[in-house]
C-alpha cells in the first residue's frame, strides 16, 4: 500500500479539521492508500511564515524521511496563505518525488511514473504568477517607503564605509544559494522564489560559495 499522509489547516479556534480529515480519508480508503500520519494545525496561513510552521516542518521531515509518497489537502491554500511561499512548497514536495493530492481540483501533481502531471502544471503557474505580483508589490512599497523617507531627508542604505563579509552574505540568502546550485533555475525566477530582488541574485551568484 501507499503511505500517505492528511494535512488539514484551519485559521481559528472557532473551527476544526473534521470535515477536511473526512474528506481525504475517504479518498485514501478509496484508493487503498496507508494513512501513516495525520497533520492538523490551526493557524493563520498568512500571519506565520512557513520557517515558523511546525506542521509543515512535519510534513517536510516525513517526505525527506521517506516516510510517505502523497500528501492529501482539501486544497492550495490549506498549505498556506503567502503564495510565494505555498510556491516553494509545492516545488519542494516536487522535487522530492512527493505527489500532492488536491481534493478541490480531483488531481495529483505527479503521475504515476513520477513525472509532473502535465494539468496540475496550472496550479504552479498559478501560484509562481501570484508570487511574481507579491514580490513586484513588496518592492513597489519598499520604493515608495524610500522615497518617501528621502523626501524626508532621512539616510537610505548602510552607512558609508560599511559592506558584508561573504560569510554575512551566505547566512542571509541560503534560499538564493541552494537554487543556484540546483542549476535549473534562471535569476529571474530564482529572485521570485526566494523573494528577493534580481540584483541580489546577482551578488550572491558573483561570491564564491
Amino acid at each position: 500500500m501507499i503511505p500517505v499522509a492528511l494535512f488539514a489547516r484551519v485559521s481559528s479556534n472557532t473551527q476544526d479539521c473534521s470535515r477536511q480529515l473526512a474528506d481525504l480519508s475517504s479518498v485514501a480508503n478509496r484508493n487503498s492508500w496507508l494513512v501513516v500520519s495525520t497533520i492538523t494545525t490551526t493557524v493563520s496561513g498568512s500571519k506565520k511564515r512557513r520557517s515558523e510552521r511546525e506542521d509543515i516542518n512535519q510534513l517536510i521531515a516525513l517526505a525527506k524521511g521517506q516516510k510517505i509518497k502523497k500528501v492529501l489537502i482539501t486544497e492550495v491554500s490549506r498549505l498556506g496563505r503567502r503564495s510565494s511561499e505555498t510556491y516553494m512548497l509545492l516545488e519542494q514536495l516536487t522535487e522530492l518525488g512527493i505527489s500532492i493530492y488536491v481534493h478541490n481540483y480531483g488531481m495529483e501533481t505527479l503521475l504515476a511514473n513520477g513525472k509532473r502531471n502535465p494539468a496540475a502544471s496550472l496550479i504552479f503557474v498559478i501560484f509562481n504568477e501570484q508570487a511574481r505580483t507579491e514580490v513586484e508589490l513588496l518592492s513597489e512599497r519598499i520604493r515608495s517607503g524610500q522615497a518617501e523617507a528621502k523626501r524626508q531627508g532621512k539616510h537610505i542604505g548602510r552607512k558609508s564605509g560599511s559592506f558584508k563579509s561573504i560569510e554575512q552574505i551566505k547566512s542571509e540568502y541560503p534560499k538564493v544559494i541552494k537554487y543556484l546550485e540546483a542549476g535549473t533555475y534562471t535569476i529571474r525566477e530564482i529572485a521570485q522564489l526566494a523573494g528577493v530582488a534580481s540584483g541580489t541574485v546577482m551578488k550572491v551568484k558573483n561570491i564564491d560559495h
